[in-house]
């Protein structure tokens, strides 16, 4: 148990590292950038996002908004209509049926990024709400050598326990996004609030090969185009922080945290065993705990190995969320520590073995 609780100490601490290399040179060009939204059936938020991206702190003669309308029954189509009166830089385009070999998103991301008028590629969802000052800060870090940028969205809900402990699991999950990013290991990232080049897709032939999974147009293209980045960021600005709304019912909440889950099997031997090892650590980690928690044996080993697991994980949350600005989500660390644990397996296996249901 302690060799397991050592390796993972010293695979979290790594990621804590990699946060705290993460250092970006300020480009001082203002760039021509394209925003592209894949939404589908969006008309209770778009508006919402649409109001947003209109107020960018940004010259409107630099940047283009495209909605790629993924077959929607709804007003999606109206709604941007209507907005295209106030902002004629947006764009519409109508998908009428899903391309075969472009499942989910991708066959809607793939004719927007072919439509994109500029190499600069900014990505977001349409229940997310950035800062006016977003396309700024993603102008800012994108120096010359850049060709990828990940930044952080944490979820928009009343302030509650559920709240807090929602938000830190999506906090470990961008921990782990800036860690890896600052290791040069690129391994994970969330399509809520990415950029990156148009030529850089183009070489890794952009969708081909990951185009028949309904997920992974995020992470599991990060992958693919892994070998064709010369640099990647993040950014820890709270202005280039993308809140996201979560969920409304317990069913798609289900379906969502199964399909971040399904896509275990496409990813990179290496990221294939860091996270097998993770779960298989969990489940051992778990008995060892209750089986010394029903006998009452709290021997100096094993406060030893509780410290290696939750001492590394609080210093990681700790340097990321210090960084973002969101330290008060701490303040339910330790009932955190309780619930992650059967959440991770029990979404690792739904997500492996089970089914979800895709976006209607």
């Amino acid at each position: 148990m302690i060799l397991l609780s050592s390796i993972y100490f010293l695979l979290i601490i790594a990621f804590t590292i990699g946060i705290l290399q993460i250092h970006h040179a300020k480009n001082k060009n203002i760039q021509n950038i394209s925003v592209i939204i894949a939404a589908r059936n969006e008309e209770k938020f778009l508006p919402g996002l649409l109001a947003k991206l209109i107020q960018q702190n940004y010259p409107v003669d630099k940047f283009e908004i495209i909605i790629a309308d993924d077959r929607s029954t709804d007003r999606t189509a109206k709604i941007v209509h209507d907005f295209q009166q106030k902002f004629p830089n947006i764009k519409y385009l109508h998908i009428e049926k899903e391309n075969p070999h472009l499942l989910g998103k991708k066959g809607a991301l793939q004719k927007a990024i072919e439509s994109a008028s500029n190499e600069i590629l900014a990505f977001t969802d349409a229940d997310c709400l950035p800062s006016k000052n977003w396309l700024r800060e993603i102008n800012l870090h994108f120096t010359k050598n850049i060709d990828y940028l990940a930044g952080y969205s944490p979820l928009l809900l009343s302030p509650s326990f559920f709240f807090y402990l929602k938000n830190l699991e999506r906090a470990s999950h961008f921990a782990v996004v800036a860690g890896s990013i600052g290791l040069g290991w690129l391994i994970t990232s969330s399509a809520r609030n990415i950029a990156y080049r148009k030529s850089v897709f183009q070489k890794s032939e952009g969708f081909s090969e990951i185009g028949h999974i309904r997920s992974g147009d995020d992470d599991l293209l990060l992958q693919k185009m892994a070998k064709n980045i010369r640099k990647a960021g993040f950014i820890f600005s709270k202005d280039a922080i993308v809140p996201s709304r979560d969920k409304e019912n317990k069913k798609e909440m289900l379906d969502l945290e199964s399909r971040r889950a399904s896509k275990w099997k496409y990813y990179p031997l290496s990221v294939q065993l860091m996270t097998l090892f993770i779960f298989l650590y969990y489940l051992i980690f778990a008995t060892y705990f209750l089986i010394h928690l029903f006998k009452l044996d709290f021997s100096s080993i094993f406060w030893l190995n509780l410290f290696l697991k939750i001492g590394s994980e609080f210093l990681l949350l700790m340097t990321f969320l210090s960084k973002t600005h969101k330290l008060r989500y701490l303040a339910f660390f330790p009932l955190a520590e309780l619930f992650y644990i059967p959440y991770f397996i029990f979404f690792g296996l739904k997500g492996t073995f089970g089914k979800y249901r895709w976006k209607n």
